[in-house]
């Protein structure tokens, strides 16, 4: 008897098993994996999303210069339509879990990016750890260009946002996550890195784009984004480059802390200090005869100084916070209807800066 009940269960359960639908899963070779997107206005009010994507095409050969991608676009209606339009054309499944770097174009960025970021935050195969970053003149010129050094598809361009080969002073690195988190925090604005061809045949990124909840309002010039990115904590070691005086110091900060308090009353204050670990890359031998390291440091220190409270500055008259004031204001004091109020208390915000640097090496001598 138990073994005819043995044998009754089994047959049930392979019954079953028989029923089941398949999970839908395509092997890797039934797949194409995005390396890299673009997402652009094309002009057409009626279809004002152009979506340009790079498909990885697998390769024997890992040479540089070897690598092969293919690009596909579409002009669509909405994103998520595109993507699936685009489907059409290929002949293998999207997938976008191995894309990490995608752009939007510069037309685009300066008309609306929050349709973008909702879209990839609400995709589940987009990784929250991807890069963003901002294509000019063009995301789909930026993401079809094709490195000549490239050893794998779309490559070149994840390494500019990764710690994994070049770590440049001058680029900011902004994931889906933080920038979905900065277009909707009170008090705390977007900021999105500027991609360039430079020469026809490389990348660089050295110019960050800060935006208001929606569109860009300020563009840093190459020497702006590097102290942003001191200031900001987005390095911790890096160079700095400064014409102190004449001839020029070249410092390298070994460190930097920066610490602040908002002060609230008729004249709010920013109240901040900058501590480095500096050490002294170049030095002409002239000055070095005429003034001691501690009157090198104070000319330094006044010069960094006066950069830092300048861009402050210039960044607190086009109206946006990247910073996060705002945030840190809301958090110590209680301001009734923050979106009415703020903006004026921002207006008037005075900033007070003190720089301490310390000198741990000396470095070349000219």
């Amino acid at each position: 008897m138990r073994k005819i009940l043995l044998l009754s269960t089994l047959m049930i359960n392979l019954l079953y098993i028989l029923l089941l639908s398949g999970c839908g899963f395509k092997d890797i070779d039934k797949r194409f994996f995005v390396v890299g997107t673009g997402i652009d206005y094309s002009g057409d009010e009626k279809k004002p999303y152009r979506i340009t994507i790079k498909l990885a095409v697998p390769a024997v050969s890992i040479d540089p210069g070897n690598s092969k991608s293919q690009v596909e676009t579409i002009n669509s209606e909405t994103i998520a339509e595109g993507v699936r339009l685009l489907k059409a054309q290929v002949d293998k499944e999207i997938d976008f879990g191995h894309c990490n770097v995608y752009l939007i174009g510069e037309e685009m960025a300066n008309r609306n990016i929050q349709e973008v970021v909702y879209w990839m935050s609400r995709r589940r195969d987009i990784q929250n750890v991807a890069a963003l970053g901002i294509g000019t003149p063009t995301a789909e010129e930026i993401i079809s260009k094709q490195p000549t050094a490239e050893r794998f598809p779309g490559n070149s361009l994840n390494l500019f946002f990764s710690h994994d080969a070049t770590e440049s002073s001058f680029t900011y690195i902004e994931l889906v996550t933080d920038l979905f988190r900065r277009i909707n925090e009170k008090g705390l604005d977007p900021i999105l890195p500027i991609v360039e061809i430079q020469n026809d045949t490389t990348y660089v990124i050295n110019r960050i784009a800060l935006l208001n909840k929606e569109k860009i309002m300020l563009i840093l010039t190459p020497e702006e984004s590097q102290l942003f990115n001191q200031l900001s904590g987005q390095l911790k070691v890096t160079n700095v480059y400064g014409s102190f005086s004449c001839p020029p110091y070249v410092i390298a900060l070994n460190s930097i802390k920066t610490k602040y308090s908002i002060s609230n009353g008729e004249q709010p204050t920013v109240k901040m200090k900058i501590k480095q670990a500096v050490t002294l890359e170049e030095v002409p031998i002239s000055e070095t005869n005429k003034k001691n390291d501690k009157k090198i440091l104070t000319e330094l220190q006044d010069a960094y100084t006066e950069k830092s409270e300048q861009l402050f500055s210039k960044i607190q008259a086009a109206g946006i916070d990247p910073f996060g004031f705002g945030l840190r204001y809301r958090a110590t004091y209680d301001l009734n209807d923050f979106d009415e109020n703020w903006p004026s208390i921002y207006e008037k915000l005075k900033f007070e800066l003190d720089t301490s640097m310390k000198i741990r090496g000396s470095g070349l001598l000219r």
